[in-house]
């Protein structure tokens, strides 16, 4: 399995989707339920009591956190949602909006964390969970995190509740494995279909145990 740059992996999902005609939200349900998986064994690793408390963005990898709420929930396992961008402007015909409505009618408990004075908040909530899954930012990240989203983070990895991680920590740059102003530690980060090339060397104090997830690619992409 090779490693690969950000735009090589925007180069093997267009392929999937667009020749091999793979449909993007299959792609996007077996990456959830493979992180899923990923966040149960560290669950029973660290031996915890209490909700896992999953934070998601407003693109692809804040939809695989949606998919991922939604296993869990269906495993018995304690959850809260917490959905860091403004609900009313998440397209619900697209991934993730079908994700995160799927996450409502299901009765999850969704919150809105998309502005400073709710983020001001989040201390007494990660002070109620017992784990962490980051499904803030994904590879597509380029530039330094802006606020309220930079807080977040540092909140989030000063709180030292087992983490894991979507794809690659958020803030981190997926190429150069360093964080783009701040980015998350993470116990364990499923990353999608093919290691990234910034989870090696600086970034492997981000990123904790990597594990690569199948999501259905077509083999010889994965492989090149």
């Amino acid at each position: 399995m090779k490693w690969v740059t950000c735009e090589e992996m925007r180069a093997i999902d267009r392929c999937a989707i667009e020749e091999f005609g793979v449909p993007a939200i299959v792609l996007m349900e077996n990456a959830g339920r493979g992180a899923a998986e990923e966040a149960l064994r560290l669950y029973a690793e660290r031996q915890l009591d209490g909700p896992v408390l999953i934070f998601c963005g407003a693109g692809n990898n804040g939809g695989d956190g949606f998919v991922v709420a939604r296993h869990l929930a269906n495993a018995g396992q304690a959850v809260r949602v917490y959905c860091c961008s403004d609900r009313g402007r998440i397209d619900r015909g697209r991934e993730a909006g079908v994700n995160l409505t799927v996450c409502e009618r299901m009765g999850l408990p969704v919150a809105d964390l998309h502005t400073a004075e709710l983020v001001a908040t989040v201390g007494e909530e990660l002070r109620a969970g017992a784990m962490v899954v980051d499904a803030v930012f994904g590879v597509g990240l380029s530039s330094a995190v802006r606020e309220p989203q930079a807080s977040l983070l540092r909140a989030l990895d000063e709180a030292r509740l087992p983490t894991l991680a979507v794809d690659i920590p958020s803030g981190l740059d997926a190429d150069r494995g360093r964080p783009l102003g701040v980015a998350l530690h993470a116990d364990v980060t499923a990353t999608m279909a093919c290691p990234k090339v910034g989870c090696r060397g600086e970034g492997e104090a981000y990123v904790g145990r990597l594990v690569v997830v199948d999501i259905g690619m077509p083999a010889e992409l994965a492989r090149g």
